[in-house]
C-alpha cells in the first residue's frame, strides 16, 4: 500500500507571506506620505505662528500712519524694536512690514535687517501676500526669489483699533532650511520603513525555512513508514495499519503551520505598531519646546484656535497671563547666552510650578504665556503672588549670581466686549509692559535702547 501526504507548505504559504510583506510595504509608504504632509503642515503652522505673533504685537494705528520720513520718531522706533526682537531671537531670515499700495502691488515699510528694503521699495507679489491683504494669513506654497535670496514666506495682516487692515507682516525663511526640514524627516521615515520591511522579509524567510525543514524531516519519516507498511501488512490487519499510521503521524502539522504563519503576521503587526509609535512620537515632539519642556508655539496656536471656537459658540471662560524676563539682553551680553538660556529654563520651571505645565506656552525667546480656563483675575493675582514668593526663594539661593525678575500681566475674557482671543492677549500683554516699566522706574534705571526688556 502506498500512502500519500499533501505538501501543506506549498505555493499558498509563499503567497500568504508575500501578501503580508506587501501589506507592510504599502502601509510604510502610506505612513511616509502622511508623515510628509503632516511635517509640511507643522512647518507652515510654525511660520504662521511667527508672523501672526508679530502682527498682533504691532500697533496698527501707528503702522497705518508711518511714512519714510518717520524713521527717527519714537513711534517708528517702537514698532522697529518689536520686529528686531523677532529678527534677533527666532530662526528666520527676514521680518518686515508691508504696505498694500492697491491693485495687488505692495511695498516695504519697516525692515530691521542689516540689509533692509527701502521704505516704499516694491515687493514681489505672491498669492499668499494677496490673501493676507484680504485678511487671511497665508504661507507661500512655492519659493520666490529676490535680490536677498530664495525664500518661502508667511504673511499676516495688521489690524488697526477699529478693525481695518492697515498693513502686513512678512517673514522670510530660507528655502534651503524649509526643504531641509522636509528632507531630513522624510529620510528618517524612509530608513525606518526600509528597516521595517527588511526585518519583516528576514523574519518571514527564517520562519518559512524552519517550516520547510520541519516538513522535510516529516516527509522523510513518512517515506520510511510507507516502505515498512507493506512489510508488516501481512502481520496486522489493514485497519490496524491505518490506525497505526494515523497514530504515528504527528498531529501538529496543521497547527504548526498555523502557529508559524500567525507568528509572521504577529511580528509584522508589531513592526507596524512600532513604526506608528515612532510617528506618534515625532508628532508629539512637534508640540513641545525643546529647551524648556513646556508647550511650544504650535501647541499655542491650537489652543488659540480652540478658544476662538469657544468664543464663537458662546461658552468661553478663560484668562491669559503673559510673562517676560527683565533685562535678558544685558545678561546675555555680560554673561553669555548659555547663562541666559539657563535663566529661560529656570523661568519656565517657575511658571510651570505655579500655573501647571499643561497651561504654559513658550511663544518667543523669553516670552511665556499661561492660558487658564474658568479662572478669575483674583485667581490670577493669587498665582502671581505665589510666583513672586517662588522667585524670592530662587534669588535667595547664593548659587544664582544674578537675580531673576519677571514682568507679568493678565486679563480675562469678557463676554460681550471681547470677540476674539487676540483682544484678551493684547490687554494682558499691555499689562505686562506696564509692569515692566514700573520695574525699571523702581530701579531708577531706564532700559537701554535695544535691550530685551
Amino acid at each position: 500500500m502506498k500512502m500519500r501526504y499533501k505538501n501543506i507548505s506549498g505555493p499558498w504559504l509563499y503567497a500568504a507571506l508575500a501578501l503580508l510583506i506587501a501589506a507592510n510595504v504599502i502601509m510604510g509608504i502610506v505612513l511616509m506620505m502622511q508623515s510628509r504632509q503632516a511635517m509640511r503642515t507643522l512647518i507652515k503652522k510654525r511660520m504662521l505662528d511667527i508672523s501672526d505673533s508679530a502682527a498682533a504685537l504691532l500697533d496698527g494705528d501707528i503702522m497705518a500712519e508711518l511714512t519714510a520720513n518717520d524713521n527717527d520718531t519714537p513711534e517708528y522706533k517702537s514698532q522697529l524694536k518689536i520686529l528686531r526682537a523677532f529678527q534677533d531671537n527666532i530662526e528666520l531670515a527676514y521680518i518686515y512690514g508691508i504696505h498694500d499700495d492697491g491693485g495687488e502691488h505692495f511695498s516695504f515699510t519697516i525692515d530691521p535687517s542689516d540689509d533692509p528694503g527701502e521704505f516704499g521699495e516694491t515687493i514681489e507679489t505672491t498669492e499668499a501676500l494677496i490673501n493676507a491683504s484680504k485678511g487671511k494669513a497665508d504661507v507661500d506654497e512655492t519659493p520666490h526669489e529676490d535680490r536677498w535670496g530664495r525664500f518661502y514666506s508667511s504673511y499676516s495682516p495688521i489690524y488697526s483699533s477699529d478693525g481695518r487692515i492697515v498693513g502686513i507682516v512678512g517673514v522670510d525663511f530660507e528655502s534651503e532650511w524649509y526643504e531641509d526640514q522636509i528632507s531630513r524627516h522624510l529620510t528618517t521615515i524612509v530608513i525606518v520603513c526600509g528597516l521595517s520591511t527588511a526585518a519583516g522579509i528576514v523574519i518571514a524567510l527564517a520562519i518559512t525555512s524552519r517550516i520547510r525543514r520541519r516538513f522535510r524531516a516529516l516527509y522523510n519519516e513518512m517515506d520510511t513508514l510507507e516502505k515498512n507498511v507493506e512489510g508488516i501488512a501481512s502481520l496486522i490487519k489493514f485497519d490496524d495499519v491505518g490506525n497505526t499510521a494515523a497514530h504515528m503521524i504527528p498531529n501538529d502539522i496543521d497547527s504548526g503551520e498555523t502557529d508559524d504563519a500567525a507568528a509572521i503576521g504577529n511580528r509584522l503587526r508589531v513592526i507596524q505598531s512600532e513604526l506608528k509609535q515612532y510617528l506618534d512620537y515625532v508628532h508629539s515632539q512637534a508640540y513641545t519646546d525643546a529647551m524648556t519642556g513646556v508647550n511650544n508655539k504650535t501647541a499655542y496656536l491650537d489652543a488659540v484656535k480652540r478658544l476662538n471656537n469657544q468664543i464663537a459658540d458662546g461658552n468661553a471662560e478663560f484668562a491669559v497671563a503673559v510673562f517676560d524676563i527683565n533685562g535678558l539682553k544685558t545678561i546675555n551680553d555680560n554673561f553669555g547666552h548659555e547663562y541666559g538660556d539657563r535663566l529661560i529654563i529656570d523661568t519656565a520651571i517657575a511658571i510651570m510650578n505655579v500655573f501647571g505645565r499643561e497651561n504654559v506656552y513658550r511663544i518667543g525667546g523669553d516670552e511665556f504665556i499661561a492660558v487658564l480656563e474658568k479662572t478669575t483675575l483674583d485667581d490670577i493675582a493669587d498665582l502671581f503672588s505665589k510666583l513672586d514668593k517662588y522667585l524670592e526663594a530662587y534669588n535667595a539661593d547664593l548659587r544664582h549670581s544674578n537675580p531673576l525678575t519677571i514682568s507679568k500681566g493678565a486679563d480675562i475674557f469678557l463676554s460681550g466686549s471681547d470677540t476674539e482671543y487676540r483682544q484678551v492677549f493684547k490687554q494682558a500683554d499691555q499689562a505686562m509692559y506696564r509692569d515692566k516699566e514700573e520695574y525699571y522706574r523702581n530701579l531708577k534705571n531706564d532700559p537701554k535702547d535695544g535691550d530685551d526688556e
